[in-house]
């Protein structure tokens, strides 16, 4: 680890599309033999799309009602895929399944082959078949009433949004079944549906673009791309952020105690995250409940915006221990 970590104290917050290569070749290596006690179910689908499939790394104990984590993948909405490597990223799913948690890695749709919606509804209909397959013996018993939601990256900002922009008011009703009542929503154009449903149990956003500085070109290409346009007063509202700051006052979201957030961010994080990251954590402080609850907010010392989730499953666990103990305590009690 020493020649990784002198690695990133050297480049400190120096990071741009294809640097990401550079450390998965070298946390390839740290990465221990594939464990006896984790069953792998790939390539389940989940969607319609050629990237709607997802990973099930399955426990091999006997437990019943196991927690569940859904881990959705970065890449800066153009790329990034569940098998980056044979190794990455089975090593959220290899750790997370050896402490019993059933763990599902899932792809998601890129740029050009998506816009703003899109990404947020593959999260929903991974949510959906987690809901309707994950209490099965194949997929290890997980429980429907323990499912943390775990977004790196632009896979954390399609996670956000898939959360905070639930549609109009009115009784969902979800295979010929009425289960709640929707809240009133943070983009009025999306089609009705419940925002912890099918149920969350916890939220881990970790290095996510809530928010772009549309001053960089590459920003405004990736804004133009996934949204549409790069005028703010089109995408803003859409971002992660925008879409948060117009939930309701009674949407569950807000709720610290119905779902609970862990903010994740890094030492040598990029500047445009970490300010995206602070307008979420005051956006969030503003509005959440019990008034001014704040968001677990931690920062991984040493890492930058890519090292953190490498580092899963290695001998260092200054990110994937607090995830731990967050996931935990999200279900403990249910």
């Amino acid at each position: 680890m020493d020649a990784v970590f002198a690695e990133i104290d050297k480049e400190t917050i120096k990071f741009a599309a294809g640097d990401e290569e550079k450390w998965r070749e070298l946390y390839e290596p740290l990465y221990p033999e594939t464990p006896s006690n984790v069953t792998v179910i790939r390539n389940e689908r989940y969607g319609p799309h050629e990237r709607n499939f997802l990973d099930v790394f399955v426990p091999h104990d006997g437990a019943e009602n196991k927690p569940v984590l859904m881990y959705i993948h970065g890449g800066g909405f153009f790329s990034g895929d569940k098998m980056w490597s044979e190794r990455v990223y089975s090593n959220i799913g290899w750790f997370f399944a050896q402490h019993g948690i059933v763990t599902v890695v899932v792809n998601h749709r890129l740029v050009p082959h998506v816009q703003y919606p899109g990404g947020a509804d593959d999260v929903q209909l991974a949510r959906e078949w987690i809901y309707e397959n994950i209490a099965s013996e194949k997929y290890g018993c997980g429980s429907i009433d323990k499912v943390v939601l775990f977004g790196h990256s632009s896979g954390g900002a399609h996670v956000a949004m898939n959360l905070f922009a639930a549609g109009e008011m009115l009784l969902l009703r979800f295979f010929g079944r009425v289960y709640a009542k929707a809240e009133s929503a943070g983009d009025p154009a999306r089609p009705p549906k419940v925002p912890d449903f099918p149920p969350v149990a916890g939220l881990v956003l970790i290095d996510v673009p809530f928010w772009f500085d549309r001053t960089k070109p590459v920003r405004q290409r990736t804004i133009r791309s996934y949204y549409g346009s790069d005028d703010e007063s089109d995408w803003g509202p859409k971002s992660a952020l925008g879409l948060f700051q117009a939930l309701p006052e009674d949407s569950p979201v807000l709720d610290s105690q119905k779902i609970p957030i862990y903010l994740g961010s890094v030492e040598w994080e990029v500047p445009e995250t970490i300010d995206a990251t602070i307008k979420f954590f005051n956006a969030y402080k503003a509005k959440s409940k019990p008034a001014g609850t704040l968001p677990l907010f931690h920062v991984t010392k040493r890492h930058n915006h890519v090292s953190n989730v490498l580092s899963i499953g290695t001998e260092d666990t200054s990110q994937s221990q607090p995830v731990l103990d967050f996931i935990r305590t999200c279900v403990g009690s249910k």
